[in-house]
């Protein structure tokens, strides 16, 4: 008999036994030396409460199991920071989530307060529009949103969809909220793996367990953001107006108007770059929490206000008030947000939650600072010593080196990143540069930032004369430095800087198209400005394949037109709630738009422009000129009129209310609603060029993507 420390006791009969025995003893001193080495920290206490929370029944969980730590997620986005602070790929999904955020909530409040009259009750958006709108909004952010939904206060819903709710009257509550499912089992999936393009779109104002707005509801932290909205004391500090600059047209060639008609309307607020209080932005996350009851995922919600005159159709403007009627939330998994190991530091402030289990000792991290004079803080990174992270035989969540997300003020041309992967003596030269230009100048303009780098490189990479067997002398370059290349980008620089709005018109158009490698990159660069134009073709798609104008389910309405005004605000939208879009269309087939009082246009192309911090939505169809005739229309056309091949089948499955009660939920007549889209590899980019039409005059690039409706018999796609 054997006593051992670990208060083992194992009877030995024979020389097999004791063998035996001793490889479980050593296997287990091994396993207890790993899990000592590697003490338990804030990491492996979060995973743990990640694991048990989804493992269980969240609905018998208490409400503060289902909430993580507010600053596990850091640097998050702040709306008056975006154009001051360069946000890096590990963030660029919650700056999507932002600005999308954003988007629906500049819409529904720009759209309820231009149709707030009577005469506009039947075009105001209804629950096909507003769960179809949802759905584009997962649909086209495959992998990386995770839900949509807008929800509407305490009767601030007015219902133009049942025929049973007399006009003025409102619904209780009204929340339609699209999120994505594994359909890896579903009936019509035959390959049985998970495609991401399924969404569930149900009523959450409806059924069981339906208050969104009662604190005991589980999964409402954005809800006291805004709501419920009953202080008049805030409306000038939490609401902000906003103007759109609009011109119709009625007859192709020819504007209603030659002026534009100027609408005001109220928004969520629009803070200076000094507010530091998030209660006065327009767009803030909520902690990550376990979403109980749909997605049943651990997620981060933004969430952004809704603004709308309550009450409605009133004749007494003045006893009407500006107010929070609902709020947009999208929603992204907790799980694929990038989180920061490192220790709180200079260029990593705090608090985060979790600093410190990347395992990097302070005195063994060795950090580098890049002090930028005149241009802010600078970006901080810091690496573990050798021997004070993860050996290689741990597969945890830290091996190898973590660096810091860094902290970039606004600063166009940041020249190196200090990538590890490079060669030591390139990597010294690179950071000799960024040295001698940040302490040593002061810049005024961008074009002299370039200036003193063409002449820093020239005095590091000099040309040395040496003889060949001729006895002639030529140049020899460094191994480190291509000059063709550097001649060619500082080329291009020049063409950059010599085209400008004053001149533009002048120049031949060859000068106004730079080489299509200039681009390259584009595609990750400007995925989420992609996926905005996207999401339009998936609404649109969903719409004309599936809604039939004037159809009826019982009480319910199912079909109205979409409006002129709706797709302005659509574009308007665009521009809006994204700095990095200076203009955004939307352009129909010759004969393809029915307005909603079923006139056919021959040519309908909203399309809005920003100009001197001014927006601008116009119908295209007023211009002399077709857009037709366009090249990016044209190649786009040619693709996809005739052949449809490469679209993929989407499907949105809906719930809806029983009555207008909200009693329960079912499944809606058409369940589910498929429709056929694109994705966003099937747009087309540009070749960057200026765009000289009096209007933009910048240096842009385009993303065209096309959207497909049916055929008068139902029964083939159309290029719409």
């Amino acid at each position: 008999m054997y006593n051992f420390s670990s208060n083992i006791i194992v009877n030995v009969r024979s020389k097999k036994d004791v063998f035996i025995v001793a490889l479980c003893l050593f296997s287990l001193f091994q396993s207890k030396s790993l899990i000592t080495w590697t003490k338990g920290d804030n990491f492996s206490r979060v995973q743990r409460h990640l694991l048990k929370i989804s493992q269980s029944e969240c609905r018998a969980n208490d409400k503060q199991n289902m909430f993580l730590h507010q600053d596990i997620v850091t640097q998050i986005p702040r709306y008056n920071e975006l154009l001051t602070k360069t946000f890096y790929r590990n963030r660029s999904s919650l700056v999507q989530l932002h600005n999308m955020a954003l988007n629906r909530a500049m819409f529904y409040s720009f759209i309820l307060q231009k149709m707030n009259s009577s005469e506009s009750f039947n075009n105001q958006p209804d629950w096909n529009y507003m769960y179809m709108s949802t759905t584009a909004d997962v649909n086209s952010n495959k992998g990386i949103f995770n839900g949509s939904a807008i929800y509407f206060d305490t009767h601030c819903h007015y219902p133009n969809w049942y025929t049973t709710v007399d006009f003025n009257d409102t619904l209780e509550l009204f929340g339609p909220k699209a999120y994505r499912i594994d359909d890896a089992y579903e009936m019509e999936n035959y390959l049985r793996e998970n495609t991401d393009r399924s969404c569930v779109v149900k009523d959450m104002g409806s059924g069981s367990n339906h208050n969104y707005t009662h604190p005991i509801y589980k999964m409402n932290p954005w809800y006291q953001f805004w709501l419920p909205d009953i202080s008049a004391s805030e409306d000038s500090v939490n609401k902000f107006t906003y103007a759109v600059n609009m011109k119709y047209s009625n007859k192709t060639g020819q504007f209603t108007k030659q002026e534009y008609d100027t609408f005001r309307f109220f928004g969520p607020n629009s803070p200076g770059i000094d507010e530091k209080d998030e209660r006065r932005l327009p767009v803030r996350f909520t902690r990550p929490y376990f979403d109980c009851g749909s997605s049943n995922k651990w997620i981060v919600s933004a969430a952004a206000p809704i603004v709308d005159y309550m009450p409605r159709y009133l004749n007494w403007t003045h006893l009407r008030r500006q107010r929070f009627v609902g709020v947009v939330v999208m929603d992204i998994d907790f799980r694929k947000i990038h989180f920061n190991p490192c220790h709180v530091s200079v260029g990593n402030p705090g608090p985060s939650h979790l600093a410190g289990v990347a395992r990097c000792k302070l005195e063994t991290t060795k950090c580098h600072f890049l002090v930028r004079k005149g241009f802010g803080r600078g970006s901080y990174t810091c690496n573990c010593r050798s021997g004070y992270h993860y050996p290689t035989y741990e597969k945890g969540p830290f091996t190898g080196n973590q660096q810091v997300i860094p902290i970039v003020e606004n600063w166009e041309d940041l020249l190196f990143d200090g990538s590890t992967n490079i060669s030591r003596r390139k990597r010294d030269v690179q950071h000799n540069v960024t040295r001698r230009i940040f302490t040593k100048y002061n810049f005024d303009t961008v074009a002299e930032k370039r200036k003193i780098f063409s002449k820093l490189v020239m005095e590091m990479f000099p040309e040395t004369p040496i003889n060949n067997k001729n006895g002639n002398k030529r140049s020899k370059r460094s191994a480190d430095f291509d000059r063709s290349s550097f001649n060619r980008m500082t080329g291009i620089f020049r063409q950059i800087s010599m085209i400008n709005k004053e001149n533009c018109h002048m120049m031949p158009d060859s000068y106004k198209i730079l080489p299509g490698d200039s681009s390259y990159g584009v595609e990750e660069q400007f995925d989420s400005q992609a996926r905005a134009a996207l999401r339009l073709s998936h609404f649109l798609g969903n719409f004309y394949q599936n809604v039939i104008p004037d159809e009826n389910f019982g009480k319910m309405k199912g079909g109205h037109q979409l409006n002129v005004d709706h797709l302005f605000g659509e574009v308007f939208a665009n521009l809006i709630s994204d700095h990095k879009i200076m203009s955004s269309g939307i352009f129909f087939e010759p004969n393809e738009f029915e307005n909603a009082n079923g006139t056919i246009k021959e040519f309908f192309g909203p399309w809005g422009f920003k100009k001197n911090s001014e927006y601008f939505v116009l119908d295209t169809a007023g211009y002399t000129k077709r857009y037709t005739d366009e090249s990016w229309y044209r190649s786009v056309a040619e693709r996809w009129k005739t052949n449809t091949d490469g679209l993929e089948k989407y499907f949105m499955k809906a719930l809806i209310r029983s009555d207008p009660n909200g009693t329960s939920t079912l499944k809606h007549e058409y369940y589910p609603v498929t429709y056929w889209a694109p994705s966003v590899n099937h747009g087309t980019w540009s070749r960057p060029y200026f765009r000289c039409d009096g209007n933009v005059d910048r240096w842009v690039i385009g993303y065209t993507v096309p959207f497909f409706g049916l055929d008068d018999l139902r029964k083939e796609l159309r290029f719409k």
